[in-house]
């Protein structure tokens, strides 16, 4: 038989062990808030995460001119390799253009050949130099056209072609003068200006001084 002390002794005890659990799992329900929270957080986008363009440009000059026959608007840029790759040298027909090109009306010029001429390659987070061309049939010598890129605008002519020089004229090439009776006359042209005596061939057609 257990007496009343020992009854009151594991009553003490129970209460003891049913109060720490209820403060754990109070602990446990309440869970870390505020700034003790270990949010996952991730890293600062970069230029090219965030949606900058992959290449971006800085027109310095634009001109219209004839390229093998074929008329072609040229802008030199300078150019910001935002790619984490390297921008190579050289012609590039591929690469995001946000040029627009119309004509005098307002009309989109079509069938525009774009190229990117790179003149040393770029590195990322570079820049460097360039020019961006556009040749187009619909490029019509002595007329206008404007490109636009993003706010800015440029009016440009498209020069004519150059007339070919014309031949110069070959110059006439004169005929011998023939002897006249103040040169001697008479068939004695080999003598001209002779006045003195004269002695004449059989037949009376030439002479010869005396």
């Amino acid at each position: 038989m257990i007496s009343a002390k020992e009854r009151s002794a594991l009553a003490v005890s129970l209460i003891g062990v049913f109060g720490l659990l209820a403060s754990c799992l109070a602990t446990l329900g309440d869970g870390p808030s505020g700034t003790d929270v270990g949010a996952v957080t991730t890293p600062d986008a970069s230029p090219t995460s965030s949606g900058a363009e992959d290449l971006a440009y800085t027109v310095t000059s634009v001109k219209g001119e004839r390229v093998d026959g074929d008329n072609c608007v040229i802008a030199r840029v300078m150019v910001t390799n935002n790619r984490v790759t390297y921008l190579d040298l050289g012609v590039h027909s591929t690469f995001p253009s946000p040029f627009r090109l119309v004509n005098a009306k307002g009309g989109k010029v079509r069938s525009v050949v774009k190229s990117l001429t790179i003149d040393w390659g770029i590195a990322p987070g570079d820049e460097g130099t360039g020019s961006v061309r556009f040749c187009a049939a619909g490029l019509a010598s002595g007329n206008k056209v404007v490109l636009h890129h993003g706010s800015r605008k440029w009016t440009i002519g498209i020069p004519k072609p150059k007339p070919k020089p014309k031949p110069k004229p070959k110059r006439p090439v004169k005929a011998p003068r023939s002897p006249s009776k103040s040169d001697g006359g008479g068939g004695g042209g080999a003598y001209p200006g002779y006045n003195g005596p004269r002695r004449y061939a059989p037949g009376g057609r030439t002479w010869h001084p005396c």
